[in-house]
């Protein structure tokens, strides 16, 4: 039986307090030879340490299992500190710190055996030191896992003593009820934030994250998802699993096997570390689950890895390989003692794999360099530095402690050895100095305030026929400015994509322009068409916005475009038809006005006096301008233009007509009313009358131009069209002015109509008498169906209306007014001849007694 064994066991075994003399003398024995075995050096003050420098055990009946290389070499860091630190006179001068290291397994029970017993047993006997008490301690470097951390942390804050950590990284550890831990490592929130800036900026939208189903898989995991959640960033977890340990293998099978059949999840978060996180991706290869890009929460310790083709164009995190002060020359020198004689007890742990390696064939004397650093790697990692500014943690605390004393040497020894772990417990928090990985400075929870990832690429390399995974160093993560990050690639990455950039992750392809995001869980999403009248002119909106007014969207939803105007315009089939009609009508104007110059002295044209004919003939084409304005797109200017316009050519058309009418009932003596008859009607009266028309018209058209001006005014009909109009007022002085002209407008034209209703029975041949009645008659019809749509509706139609009610007043003065004289003038001049018209008259004045023609029929020679 080995006296490890029998340490082992008894270690195993809860010694009550009324054991037996015996017992107790046997327990005293086993301590004796433990003292041997566990690193142990007494100093002024003692620090203690707790290491899994064995792994936990393969079988169930084993207390310890293999060597544990890289925790050892964080055991002999500590001890590379605490010897620096006695060798540095300008730290804690003249006093020697010692060390007492314990071994707990990996085992949570007797990690806190171990840490009570520290904490409280001196009953050992320390044989090297010939002593037979070991000194107390007061601060513990240590432990290595956060579970062990956390599990500790209650007999820690119970007996108020201090642990540093360098390697414990559970975001659970930030908490007040552990605030008896402090913390060199980094707390996993801030490779929680690294990641969640790293999917952010290779636009990933949808990942996967898969953690171990401890401390730092939990927290690890759930760090992830609340960092994502308070920065409101673009990406979501789709799934969050958890591998458990008991039926390990078939939890991770599980877990694969549900990634397998989530196509769209090309990114998956991996918070799982050591032996789990390769068991985990051994099985991604048995099920061959490909096309995946892994994010390590701690990049593999080996810089080859021989996994094919699963870990190609991942990406993993490990802590920044900070200075290591001339540990591993330490380490170097160390193995070369070790190989001639066992001269340091603290390696008594690993004696059979040390020398294992060290005395094999392949490490004969000339090879004995290259052999030291072949296991100087296996030996060393990041945590290293985090370990060494543990113990230098611990030193300033007790540094603080001594300023409050003189320099005197005996004094400050007497002093330093009066600390108790609740001073250094307290003055930790003063601690602030420049580490070997940054400044270290502890917050209220122990944590420190700065992190610094490397950030590795796992590239394929072919040695011959074998080809194998590499891990290369591409960028790195740091926070060491306040309040901001910093990521940074240093080389391009190599993607296994065809195009060589980034996969895509995301649960649905962004949704093209014209469509908008309709989620059917918080990661994935429909595309939906956008409604008529909004617009998404990006892909992968998550709304559609409403066209502004007078807009609608256009068939793609892309963009907003002018509703269509429901104006006539000369392309359509109505301006089309208005243009057609008012340029014949301004076509048969011109012939008229041709014709009448041309026979200005035949008496057709005299007897229909000339002069008024002429004027006639200009109002007639200021009517078919009209129509042509009517087409053109309505704005101020225009519609100001217009109103006047129109009612001024309508009052001398009625003008003309109603001097026409009473020249006629002078000439003829055909009396308008039975107390009102005309001898005569010169020139002057005829110009008198005219202006007499016009002057009340003026009198309310320029205030109403002036008061109230017609304007444009748009109406829009949603999603449908939009149409301009002129609108005569905008308020209730400018509608006054508007009804007065209508109304004097209506009042000239029932006057015409009547003159020319009293007049219609001359003969047609000498005057248009009949036909002046006619064309009067129809401009009445027009302006009685174009003022009620004017005043009463709105539309495209409005137009319409007043477009063919003016073509049609036009065509009525130029049908029944001229055509037939041009008739006369060019296919009957026998008709055009003074003779012929006194023959019919006379005939007419016999048939008719009591017209009575006068002389001024004389003046038609």
């Amino acid at each position: 039986m080995s006296i490890r064994w029998i340490h082992q066991q008894v270690n195993g075994e809860k010694t009550s307090i009324a054991m037996s003399s015996l017992h107790y003398q046997l327990f005293l024995f086993f301590c004796f030879y433990v003292a041997v075995q566990a690193p142990y050096k007494e100093g002024d003050i003692m620090l203690g340490g707790l290491f899994s420098v064995l792994k936990p055990p393969n079988n169930p009946g084993s207390r310890c299992g293999e060597l544990h290389l890289r925790e050892l070499g964080r055991m002999q860091a500590m001890i590379f500190a605490i010897e620096r630190i006695n060798n540095d006179t300008s730290l804690l001068s003249n006093i020697s710190l010692g060390y007492d290291i314990r071994d707990y397994c990996g085992n949570l029970s007797k990690a806190a055996r171990l840490v009570y017993k520290l904490l409280t047993v001196d009953t050992c006997v320390n044989v090297c030191q010939n002593a037979t008490r070991k000194k107390a301690i007061i601060s513990l470097i240590g432990p290595y896992e956060s579970s062990t951390a956390l599990f500790i942390g209650g007999i820690l804050r119970m007996l108020n003593f201090s642990s540093i950590s360098g390697s414990a990284t559970s975001a659970e550890l930030s908490s007040l009820a552990y605030d008896h831990i402090f913390r060199t490592a980094p707390s996993d929130q801030f490779l929680a934030k690294a990641m969640v800036d790293l999917v952010t900026h290779f636009n990933w939208s949808y990942v996967a994250v898969v953690g171990l189903d401890n401390s730092y898989g939990r927290n690890g995991a759930w760090a992830v998802v609340s960092e994502s959640t308070s920065r409101k960033s673009s990406f979501c977890i789709a799934l969050t699993q958890f591998v458990r340990h008991e039926s390990l293998n078939r939890s991770i099978s599980n877990i694969v096997r549900q990634l397998k059949q989530m196509d769209n999840v090309k990114v998956v978060i991996l918070w799982l570390y050591g032996n789990y996180q390769s068991k985990f991706l051994a099985e991604v290869k048995r099920q061959n689950l490909t096309g995946r890009v892994w994010i390590l929460s701690e990049a593999p310790l080996t810089s080859t890895l021989t996994v094919e083709g699963i870990l190609e164009s991942s990406l993993g995190f490990a802590l920044h390989e900070f200075s290591d002060s001339g540990f591993k020359e330490y380490l170097k020198d160390r193995l070369v003692k070790e190989k001639d004689n066992r001269s340091f007890p603290e390696w008594s742990y690993s004696t059979s794999e040390i020398w294992e390696l060290l005395r094999s064939k392949k490490c004969v004397h000339r090879q004995i360099k290259q052999c030291s650093n072949d296991l100087i790697k296996k030996i060393y990692n990041a945590n290293v530095p985090c370990i060494i500014d543990a113990v230098y943690a611990v030193a300033h605390a007790l540094d603080i402690f001594s300023r409050n004393f003189s320099h005197n040497e005996t004094k400050d020894r007497r002093k330093l050895q009066i600390a108790s772990s609740s001073d250094v417990q307290k003055l930790l928090g003063r601690v602030s100095f420049h580490g070997l990985t940054g400044k270290i400075k502890f917050d209220r929870f122990g944590d420190r305030a700065s992190a610094y990832y490397d950030i590795f690429s796992f590239e394929k390399v072919s040695n011959g026929d074998v080809e194998s995974i590499k891990m290369v160093r591409k960028g790195e993560w740091n926070n060491s400015k306040r309040n901001e990050t910093s990521l940074i690639f240093h080389e391009a990455l190599n993607w296994t994509t065809t195009s060589g950039r980034p996969p895509k992750s995301e649960c649905s392809e962004q949704c093209p322009p014209g469509t908008r995001k309709s989620f059917t869980s918080p990661c994935c999403w429909q595309c939906l068409p956008c409604l008529g009248g909004t617009i998404s002119p990006s892909a992968g909106s998550e709304s559609c916005s409403e066209c502004p007014s007078g807009t609608m969207s256009n068939q793609a939803k892309t963009e907003c475009v002018p509703l269509p105007s429901a104006n006539i315009s000369y392309s359509s089939a109505s301006g089309i038809v208005i243009l057609t009609f008012a340029t014949l009508g301004v076509v048969v104007t011109l012939l008229c006005l041709a014709a009448l110059h041309k026979f200005w002295n035949s008496p057709i044209v005299k007897a229909s006096n000339r002069e008024l004919s002429l004027v006639l003939l200009l109002a007639i084409l200021s009517l078919l301008s009209l129509a042509f304005i009517d087409v053109f797109v309505s704005t101020n200017t225009i519609c100001m233009i217009i109103y006047p316009l129109r009612y001024l050519t309508y009052n001398f058309c009625l003008s003309i007509l109603l001097v026409k009418a009473l020249l006629i009932s002078s000439a003829f003596r055909v009396p308008i009313l039975t107390s009102l008859e005309f001898t005569s009607l010169p020139n002057k009266a005829q110009v008198g009358i005219v202006i007499a028309s016009l002057t009340p018209l003026l009198s309310v058209l320029l205030p109403w131009i002036l008061l109230d001006p017609p304007s444009k005014k748009e109406h829009i009909y949603p999603k449908r069209y939009t149409f301009n109009e002129c609108k005569a007022y905008s308020s209730s002085v400018g509608k006054s002015l508007f009804l007065v002209t209508c109304f004097y407008i209506f009042f000239q034209m029932l006057l015409s109509s009547f003159c020319a209703f009293k007049i219609r029975n001359i003969p047609e041949n000498f005057s248009e008498a009949k036909r002046i009645a006619f064309s009067t008659y129809i401009f009445l019809f027009s302006l009685l169906c174009y003022h009620p749509v004017e005043l009463c509706l709105d539309g495209w139609y409005v137009t319409v209306v007043d477009c063919v009610a003016t073509l049609l007043s036009a065509y009525g003065f130029l049908c029944c007014l001229f055509l037939p004289k041009m008739y006369i003038l060019f296919f009957r001049q026998e008709m055009n001849d003074v003779n012929a018209i006194r023959q019919q008259v006379t005939q007419f004045s016999v048939r008719s007694g009591f017209v009575r023609a006068n002389r001024a029929f004389d003046s038609f020679n």
